[in-house]
């Protein structure tokens, strides 16, 4: 078979400052001495202990453990790939040649064309490897002929550390994805460790452990998705630690050693995860799974703080509900927590909220576009969603209109005080899309999602031709926020002093430095129409004033504030100009890009 191989002329480009590093310049998975590095060839080097002279094409005199991948190259293997010394595996591109360059979006995939799993990662010496992959995603067959024992993917019982990793499609009877093995060979050695941010499992399954089976809690995750995995027994869970550590080696409450923060669970069926001693779970949402948690800390050093853990399954039903699931001796502590039926009360200092209602996902949607606020009034959260150019999807908190103040919603700033020496559990300091949560801990909200409010101006604008129409959108300015119906306003504004019928977000004009030309609407879901009144020439500038779920409790400013410029040409014009213009392209005359947003410091209502 001929190999495949990669521009690497990119490679060397984007990666100049790491030429001590091992770039794969081949797709396909060979092992000959043909000048090639394929990726098995570039492992098994890094195995030998780096020889001066390289191995088979890869490395060489002052080589590094870095190996190289092409963003988004597919790299197909047909065995298992041994690790059995400290490496790292990463893509490496140049951002500055990609539109799209959020981390995670331009990964290289390594994926099985055989039987077997994609690596085995595992040192026979008496010594603790490190093992990071970054920006990639490993794909597993899906099959049934791909079904291991152990590990889907990978089988670790080394220190892992994943980052913007995609694990998907792994099959096992133990371990979907990961089997760790977390068993001390010598005293001096740790156990196999899991480390994973920023991370989506998602599509795995296996008998016991869909995603992850570990011998042993031995993990962190953090900032990261578990989405449509499986777990067949309904004495396991896709996140499953077999057995409790002895007790010699579990810590005092609250400091776990094991954690899990700032992640979602979505769609996944079968038990999500075991809480066992050692274990601390810190502002998840775990919505729309088939269960919810099996509870399992007779020493009452496990807890789950600050969560929301609700419609486990979906759609809601009291009669089915198995949110959390404890067994007879558990002694978890549940702090502050958003929770469905079967979860309890909680620490009495710092007790649960129990959610009664149907209504947690708007629309009844697992995954999917929000609905505005006058399609479903009463939800309390937005399906799951992957907002354009970025890697992780999220489960927005919805501000709901018959909110009087933020005090009602039971999601948004729930953060508690400690009592006397009751300890309380803290909000984690950042939310799952690294978004900083404010140093006043009473004004954190409960979930993966801190809700952000605009602060700063935004600005759009479009460049059109005579008689055509501008047609724009500000629901990338809103934040976490929806844009109020029309029906809303006159609660916001008794006095109506645009002297016309309210639209959608109570939308007020400003002329900034021109006079009106054309005619504005807006809809809820945030989309401009802006039609002009003639064939002028020139631009049309103003700012809109636009009220959203968040801003309207601001008593003095209940409105975001929204910079729009439109430049109007004639065909002609735009052909001597020399200017290119269609639907979206920014005028020559300035227009050159789009304000971001910041959190708003919320005040607490």
């Amino acid at each position: 078979m001929l190999k495949q191989s990669i521009g690497i002329g990119m490679l060397f480009i984007a990666g100049h400052a790491y030429s001590s590093n091992i770039i794969v310049t081949t797709t396909a998975d060979t092992k000959a001495d043909d000048q090639q590095c394929s990726l098995r060839e570039a492992i098994e080097y890094i195995n030998l202990g780096m020889p001066e002279e390289g191995y088979l094409g890869c490395g060489g005199k002052n080589a590094s453990s870095v190996i190289l991948l092409e963003k988004k190259a597919v790299y197909q293997i047909d065995t298992q790939l041994k690790i059995t010394e400290n490496l790292e595996i990463k893509t490496t591109y140049d951002s500055s040649l990609n539109d799209k360059t959020a981390l995670g979006l331009n990964n290289a995939t390594i994926q099985m064309r055989g039987n077997e799993r994609i690596f085995h990662i595992e040192d026979s010496k008496d010594r603790f490897l490190k093992v990071s992959l970054k920006e990639l995603t490993l794909q597993g067959c899906g099959e049934e002929r791909c079904r291991q024992q152990q590990g889907g993917l990978i089988y670790n019982n080394e220190h892992l550390i994943l980052d913007y990793v995609k694990l998907s499609q792994g099959v096992a009877n133990q371990g979907g994805a990961i089997y760790n093995l977390a068993q001390m060979t010598d005293e001096k050695i740790p156990a196999g460790f899991i480390e994973i941010k920023n991370s989506l499992l998602e599509a795995n399954q296996a008998q016991e452990g869909g995603v992850i089976y570990t011998q042993f809690p031995r993990f962190v995750i953090t900032t990261s998705v578990f989405k449509g995995n499986k777990t067949i027994s309904v004495a396991s869970a896709n996140l499953y630690s077999a057995a409790s550590l002895a007790d010699e080696e579990i810590k005092a409450f609250p400091s776990m050693g094991n954690m899990i923060v700032s992640s979602t669970f979505t769609a996944n069926e079968g038990y999500v995860m075991n809480v066992l001693d050692d274990i601390g779970v810190n502002n998840i949402s775990l919505i729309g799974n088939s269960r919810g948690v099996y509870l399992n800390a007779p020493l009452g050093k496990a807890y789950i703080a600050n969560s929301v853990i609700l419609g486990n399954p979906h759609p809601v039903s009291v009669n089915t509900a198995a949110n959390c699931v404890q067994a007879g001796s558990d002694a978890t502590r549940l702090q502050n927590n958003l929770v469905g039926a079967g979860c309890g009360a909680g620490d009495s200092s710092y007790p649960n909220t129990l959610w009664t209602a149907n209504s947690v996902l708007a629309g009844n949607l697992l995954e999917g576009a929000c609905q505005t606020l006058s399609q479903d009034k009463t939800a309390l959260f937005c399906p799951y969603q992957v907002p354009e150019n970025s890697f992780l999807g999220f489960m927005r908190p919805r501000v709901l209109l018959s909110y009087n103040s933020l005090k009602d919603s039971v999601v948004l700033n729930q953060g508690q005080l400690q009592l006397g020496d009751n300890t309380v559990v803290g909000c984690a300091a950042s939310d799952q899309r690294g978004k900083n949560r404010q140093s006043d801990i009473t004004l954190c909200d409960r979930g993966a999602i801190e809700v952000m409010v605009p602060e700063t101006m935004g600005l759009i604008g479009q460049d059109i031709l005579a008689g055509q129409i501008a047609k724009m959108s500000v629901s990338d300015l809103l934040g976490d926020s929806d844009l109020v119906p029309k029906e809303f306003c006159d609660q916001v504004y008794p006095n109506n002093p645009t002297g016309q019928a309210w639209q959608a977000g109570c939308v007020q004009i400003e002329q900034l430095d021109t006079r009106s030309k054309g005619k504005l609407t807006v809809d809820e879901l945030g989309n401009l129409v802006y039609t002009p009144d003639s064939a002028w020439h020139g631009a049309d500038v103003f700012k809109i004033k636009l009220v959203t779920s968040t801003t309207r409790f601001n008593s003095t400013t209940p409105y975001m504030e929204v910079k729009v410029q439109v430049i109007q040409e004639h065909e002609n014009r735009m052909e001597s100009d020399k200017i290119k213009v269609s639907g979206g392209a920014w005028s020559a005359y300035g227009l050159m890009t789009l304000l971001g947003l910041l959190g708003l410091r919320r005040r607490k209502a």
